[in-house]
């Protein structure tokens, strides 16, 4: 008997079968959908109402309703399914309707009492507008002022709706308790009442205390005013008196209008608490001998003194939004740099990797060559693999290659490779790490600079650096690295710990800030001007070296533990050298390097940016005292030798790339800088600007000797320390001519002319022939 053999399926079977499968599947899933109840397909409609209302409208949403959307959503979602397949109950059920929804409105304002954080999607409070109508409206609160009679009357409402929820939910049960009812609510107004009459009683210490600090506030808000009043009423007696004409008046009282204007008292809105000296407020020299002169009391700072400055919170500054690349592209480029250099019979290996937010860094770890059990070979020579620059980036169709060779500490050949996703860098990603809180707890002026090739934070203290030279071309991210430099800063220190000053020739970067209580002088636009607030500047400084001397310390690290009222720190920021240059190039060179020669001890420190590095604006005096630099994209290897010494800027990616190399470090590093919207500036100048406090001083600025205003100098007193530096050159020369003083006082030829002129006439040097020099007498 023979049996029949089997028949070999085929593909075209198979398929078939398949696909008879897949109809009865499909078949059996119709029917169910078929079979579902409407209750079921009313609730897929409700949880796609509420995916399209959050997706869409989070933000409107969250505001609006917050953490209240789950009590209110859970009653909207019953009763709409009982109004949709259950009416007939709703006559039967209104008590349970009710009750509920006052039991929803009780919740949602208890949420609506509890502030929420200050980015958080819930809004000012974590029930949303709904909870605060509920349990404030028509009431407003201060976030930082509320008193017990806010949260008493709040908290009343949200009992008084559970009483409603519980008394229509269960009628007869309030009917046979109603005197346990009411004696309840009287117990809870009881409660209320002692706990209030017991914080009152536990807080009222610190309201004595806060409303004798505001009376010494309003105390000396009047004597200032008063004072005020009494010395433009002697300024004027005094004008009078000598017989100046009413231009001289007028502009008298325009200066001491425009003063007035920056020192107008102001009164914190923030809570008090226990006060303290953490700064200094001292007259100045010149407002001491302007004092004596006119014989009025000196400036009381007092009031700076005892106020508690609070610093802006980080939570206003923006998150950055994830990015970066996977694991596998990072393989992938260390796979294709290994065979580039193959090809060539160069043996690397990949051995370190180091991703970083807009770079990563590959560490190229050189193989042998001609290595054997017998003969040990030779190592491949690193200039072999630079040599191979070009073919690496053509491997990796990266042309922005830059080589690290070797790497700082490891004996490894980095190549910095850009990512095809880099990964956005705010300052807020600095200042949410431990680092930067451990830095910033011993650091004098702590700045955040932003992101390292490893993903690190990088951080700088400028009472370190001391002085430091930024430089980039055109939209590298020169301007917004200031900006975080000064965000960094006043979100740290306090104007009794911190005064700044800012030269603007562009008028748009630096002027936002104009108002903030940590400026010592307001927003200089004016090129002229800032020569003139520069030779303040210098004043100050030597100011400072004498308050130094008495006190008998070598720096103001020394000076402010040894005495109580401690010495502000400095910072001068100039975001465009080259505007300064062309207008009065040896003026200002001479004058930023005293300032950078001299201004350590005594806490003065420059951050000076230009968009053009050549050697005609970053002159090598100004190289020679600026010794950290940091430096973003440029045009050429020109421009990256002046600012770093070393080529490599010029292969910066731009939008923020940059090579910072501070004082203690021989090779830059690569730091990816953090970025700051406008929004955020704003919101951290503002926070500055709604505090009222008290008035600071500023800086003495001098006119008379540079005649900006009306573009004339006087020689009398511009001419006082080139004289005597040129009656010093005389005694020892025999001669005299003005390109010798060109040379050697560094000034330009008219003013070398006026100064010749001005020593025939003292008698110095005597009269010479054109174009030979002059003897010295």
């Amino acid at each position: 008997m023979t049996s029949k053999a089997k028949p070999k399926e085929t593909g075209g079977n198979i398929a078939v079968k398949a696909g008879r499968s897949l109809g009865s599947l499909m078949k059996l899933v119709g029917r169910l959908l078929v079979a579902a109840p409407a209750q079921f397909w009313f609730v897929v409609a409700i949880a796609v109402i509420a995916a399209v209302a959050y997706f869409f409208f989070r933000n409107a949403t969250g505001k609006l309703v917050g953490f209240s959307a789950v009590p209110i959503g859970m009653w909207l979602v019953a009763t709409l399914f009982l109004v949709a397949f259950n009416r007939t109950q709703l006559s039967k059920r209104w008590r349970w309707i009710v009750s509920s929804l006052s039991l929803s409105l009780a919740i949602s304002g208890g949420l609506g009492i509890f502030y929420a954080p200050l980015a958080s999607f819930t809004g000012e409070t974590f029930g949303g507008d709904v909870g605060t109508a509920i349990s404030r409206a028509p009431l407003e609160w201060d976030r930082f002022d509320v008193g017990i009679s806010e949260y008493a009357i709040a908290w009343v409402r949200v009992v008084a709706l559970a009483v409603i929820a519980f008394a229509v939910a269960s009628p007869e049960r309030v009917q046979r308790t109603g005197a346990g009812v009411a004696s309840a609510t009287i117990l809870v107004f009881a409660a209320l009442a002692s706990g209030a009459q017991s914080l009152w009683g536990g807080i009222g210490e610190w309201r004595d205390e806060r409303a004798k600090a505001k009376a010494r506030y309003a105390a000396d808000n009047a004597e200032y005013e008063a004072d005020q009043a009494t010395q433009v009423a002697e300024a004027q007696v005094a004008v009078e008196a000598s017989g100046k004409s009413a231009d001289a008046v007028t502009a008298a009282q325009d200066d001491s209008a425009a003063t007035a204007v920056v020192d107008q008292p102001i009164v914190s809105n923030d809570s008090e608490e226990a006060l303290a000296p953490i700064g200094v407020a001292y007259p100045t020299d010149s407002e001491v001998e302007e004092a004596e002169e006119a014989d009025a009391p000196l400036p009381d700072y007092s009031a700076a003194h005892k106020y508690l400055w609070h610093l802006p919170n980080y939570e206003m500054l923006a998150i950055a939004k994830p990015g970066g690349i996977t694991d596998d592209e990072v393989a992938s480029t260390s796979r294709r740099v290994e065979e580039s250099l193959s090809q060539f019979g160069i043996d690397v290996s990949v051995d370190q990797v180091r991703q970083g937010p807009t770079v990563t860094m590959y560490g190229l770890s050189p193989g042998w060559k001609g290595r054997s059990e017998e003969n040990t070979g030779q190592r491949v020579r690193v200039d072999t693999i630079l040599n191979r620059e070009k073919d690496i980036a053509l491997a990796l169709a990266s042309p922005n290659l830059r080589f690290e060779a070797p790497v700082p500490g490891e004996s490894v050949v980095g190549i910095e490779v850009p990512n095809s996703h880099p990964t956005e860098v705010t300052l807020r990603s600095v200042m949410d790490t431990p680092e930067w809180n451990a830095f910033k707890a011993t650091a004098a002026l702590p700045v955040p600079l932003g992101l390292g090739t490893g993903g690190d934070p990088v951080m700088a203290d400028l009472a370190r650096m001391p002085h430091t030279l930024v430089a980039g071309s055109t939209g590298s991210g020169k301007s917004v690295c200031i900006n975080a430099i000064i965000t960094g800063l006043i979100m740290t220190k306090t104007p009794l710990e911190l005064r700044l000053i800012m030269i603007d020739p562009k008028r748009v970067e630096l002027t936002p800030y104009q108002g903030i209580p940590h400026l010592y002088h307001p927003v200089i636009v004016e090129a002229d001007r800032a020569v003139i607030v520069l030779k303040s500047l210098v004043d100050e400084m030597m100011g400072r070296f004498r308050m130094l001397e008495q006190a008998g310390v070598k720096n103001i690290a020394s000076y402010n533990e040894t005495v109580s009222e401690k010495m502000p720190y400095l910072v001068i920021l100039v975001d465009e050298l080259a505007d300064l240059m062309l207008t009065s190039a040896g003026e200002v060179e001479r004058l930023l390097v005293r300032l950078a020669q001299l201004g350590r001890a005594t806490g003065v420190h420059l951050v000076v940016a230009t968009q053009r590095p050549s050697v005609d604006v970053v002159t090598g005096l100004i190289k020679a005292n600026f010794p950290s630099r940091i430096s973003f994209a440029v045009m050429s290897q020109i421009d990256s030798r002046t600012i770093l010494d070393s080529v490599g800027a010029e292969k910066l990616l731009g939008r923020g790339d940059m090579l910072y190399m501070p004082i203690d470090k021989p090779k830059p590093s690569r730091v990816q800088g953090a970025f700051l919207n406008d929004h955020e500036i704003e919101g951290v100048v503002s926070a500055w600007q709604n505090i009222v406090a008290p008035r600071l001083p500023e800086l003495v600025v001098s006119f008379d000797d540079a005649g900006a205003e009306n573009g004339t100098t006087s020689s009398a007193v511009d001419g006082d320390s080139l004289f005597d530096q040129a009656v010093s050159l005389t005694q020892s020369q025999k001669t005299l001519s003005v390109s010798l003083l060109q040379r050697r006082l560094r000034i330009g030829y008219p003013r070398a002319a006026r100064l010749m002129d001005e020593l025939e006439d003292e008698g110095v040097v005597g009269a010479g022939e054109p174009g030979k020099p002059r003897p010295v007498l």
